[in-house]
Order: C-alpha cells, then sequence, then structure tokens
C-alpha cells in the first residue's frame, strides 16, 4: 500500500435505514478509502455483534428482544460444533469462503455498494472494509447465563476462525475496486482492557487471540487495522502484527504520545496510525474543520516532539471519525461525514 498522508476513511456505520442512500453519502465524502457501511439502525442483525453470527454453532437470536447468545447446554451443540469445523477446513483447504460469506439481512449495504463501485467502474487508492474483532465478540456474545465466550475454552477458537473467515470472504468483495484493501478488525472492548470488568482478560490472551486474525486476513493481502473507541494498550495491539492503529484522538489524543517510543518501529517498517480526530459526539456540531485541523497538527507536533519524524508522521496516517456514526442523529453523521473530508483535504494540500 502506498504511503495513505492523511487519506480520510470511517470507521464502519451510519444512522441511516436506506442501503443506497448511505453507499451514496460514502461515496459523496470519500474519494480515496470508501467503505461499505453498516446500517444498525435499521435492523437489530447489523448491530456490531449480531451481523457476525450467521452459522455459528448453539446460535440463539431473537430478533423482538433484540437479544443474540450461544445456547451452550443444547444437546446438540457437539453436532453443530463438529459440523461448523468441517466447513472451516473445508473453507481452508478449497479456498472456497462461501460458507461464511455476509449475508444481506446482516449487511444490506454491502451488496448495494458492490453494485455502485461495479457501475462506478473506477478503482480507488484504498477501498476499506471492517469486521468485529475475536476478543470483543467473545467478551460480547453470551451464554444462556449471560456469561461471556471468552471464558468457554470449547468456544474461543470458534469465534476467532468465524472472524477471520468472514473478514478474509469480505476483503474478496472488495478487492477489485482498489489498489489496496484496509480491513479493520473493530475492538471497542479493548477500550476497558485492565479495568476492573476485565480483570480475567489476559494480554497474552489478547495478543494470541486478535493475532490470530489479524495474521488470516493478511493471507488475503490486505492491510489490517485495529480499531479501540479509547484509549487502550497499543503496544499490545502492536504486538498482534496489526499493520494500523485507530484511536479516538479527539477525546483522547494525548494518550498516543507515551507509546512513542514504539511507534518510532513501527512508522519505520510501514506502519500507520489512523488518528480519530472527527468527534462522533454532539461536540460535531461546533467543530469546524479548521479547528480540528488545528488539533491535529498540535497532536502530530506533540509526537513529533518525541523523536519521530513529523514528515514520516504525516505520510503514514489516516483521518477518521473517533467511532463509528451509527449511533448519531443523522444530520449529525452527515455534519461528521463533511468535516471528515473537508479536514483531510486541508491537511493533505499542507503536506503533498
Amino acid at each position: 500500500m502506498k504511503p495513505p498522508r492523511c487519506m480520510a476513511t470511517m470507521i464502519g456505520s451510519l444512522p441511516l435505514t436506506d442501503p443506497a442512500a448511505a453507499v451514496k453519502l460514502v461515496l459523496e465524502h470519500l474519494d480515496e478509502a470508501p467503505i461499505w457501511p453498516e446500517l444498525s439502525s435499521r435492523s437489530f442483525r447489523e448491530e456490531m455483534v449480531p451481523a457476525h453470527v450467521e452459522g455459528l454453532p448453539g446460535l440463539r437470536l431473537d430478533l423482538e428482544a433484540r437479544k443474540v447468545w450461544i445456547d451452550t447446554e443444547d444437546p446438540g451443540l457437539a453436532d453443530e460444533m463438529a459440523a461448523f469445523y468441517e466447513r472451516v477446513m473445508a473453507a481452508e483447504e478449497s479456498g472456497d469462503l462461501s460458507a461464511f460469506r455476509v449475508g444481506p439481512s446482516h449487511a444490506s449495504a454491502l451488496p448495494v455498494a458492490i453494485r455502485v463501485f461495479e457501475e462506478g467502474g473506477r478503482i480507488f487508492p484504498c477501498v476499506k472494509t471492517h469486521c468485529s474483532g475475536p476478543v470483543s465478540m467473545q467478551l460480547s456474545l453470551t451464554d444462556a447465563s449471560d456469561r461471556p465466550l471468552y471464558y468457554n475454552e470449547a468456544y474461543q477458537d470458534v469465534l476467532v476462525r468465524q472472524l477471520s473467515l468472514r473478514g478474509r470472504w469480505l476483503i474478496r468483495q472488495v478487492r477489485p475496486f482498489g489498489e489496496a484493501v484496509i480491513a479493520f478488525l473493530d475492538e471497542p472492548s479493548l477500550a476497558a482492557f485492565g479495568s476492573s470488568a476485565y480483570l480475567g482478560v489476559l494480554r497474552e490472551e489478547v495478543v494470541e487471540r486478535l493475532g490470530a486474525a489479524v495474521a488470516a486476513l493478511k493471507t488475503e493481502g490486505a492491510v489490517v487495522g485495529v480499531h479501540v473507541c479509547g484509549n487502550s494498550d497499543w503496544p499490545m495491539i502492536l504486538d498482534t502484527g496489526a499493520d494500523i492503529l485507530n484511536y479516538d484522538a479527539y477525546e483522547y489524543g494525548e494518550s498516543m504520545l507515551m507509546y512513542a517510543d514504539r511507534l518510532a518501529p513501527h512508522f519505520e517498517r510501514g506502519g500507520m496510525l489512523a488518528w480519530g480526530i472527527v468527534p462522533t459526539s454532539i461536540a460535531v456540531r461546533t467543530e469546524t474543520a479548521a479547528s480540528l485541523e488545528e488539533r491535529f497538527f498540535a497532536l502530530v507536533d506533540d509526537l513529533a516532539g518525541r523523536g519521530i519524524d513529523s514528515q514520516l508522521i504525516l505520510d503514514q496516517s489516516l483521518i477518521t471519525p473517533a467511532c463509528g456514526l451509527g449511533p448519531m442523529r443523522p444530520e449529525d453523521a452527515r455534519r461528521a461525514m463533511a468535516l471528515l473530508r473537508d479536514l483531510s483535504r486541508a491537511v493533505q494540500a499542507k503536506v503533498r
């Protein structure tokens, strides 16, 4: 992948229900690294966890109660697990990943985006796709007793395999439309890593499980990023082999400075930092492209002051919203998209 030089992309979700309108909004604002948008407002199935549960053994999905879980006490679970691993082995041996596809009821805008990309006939510098990360999925998806599957030894690998294969399938869908493909694994739960809520979540386990998914996506030739909407143990995430770190630079901008000693070799070997500098809160109503540009360059200068060449930082940076736009009001999300586009163009005009 060529150095992104502060191109704009986004995390994944939009607060719209019309897939065509959502894809149109993306393409109006992201002309270098578009995405296919998730529409969690359209259906519970399109929320972060339900979006990736199709085909899981023991799956229980209650749309009316807006609840999804795994019935680990079902007498038929062993047979379902065996069938799942048969699909995994068949996919890995044949290269046919269709058994792990994301259906249109769980990603309504994906087929629309593919059709629009095809009709447009353009090859973008990048196309970005995204999938839930395995650690957040393990911590969010529970058994019938509401115990996170992170702690279920028999099921941990199931979710790593599921998300790795689905992520690879998604990469293949967008690959024809970009000179490069960026694939994000979204790990919001890692913003709470080390807190009392996750004392049983061990660093080596996170590196192993997330690292397995990162490695799997890299087999498809994608540049792999990890998104955490907050602060986290970023050296831990670097140890997974991630190419891009994406964090909430609007609320936690200075938190990345303490890791300058790890970021320097990360940048030097071609790694990237995606600055979530466009707010996804009501602050979007008062911020301007100029105010965000000032905030962005101040953070870059602070990081450069820790011994990293500022031009290298700018060459190896992307600009994103702080998180997904799905929870926002539609009018606020549209303003965030406009700020994202205008900020990227303003920064690029100064660094190119």
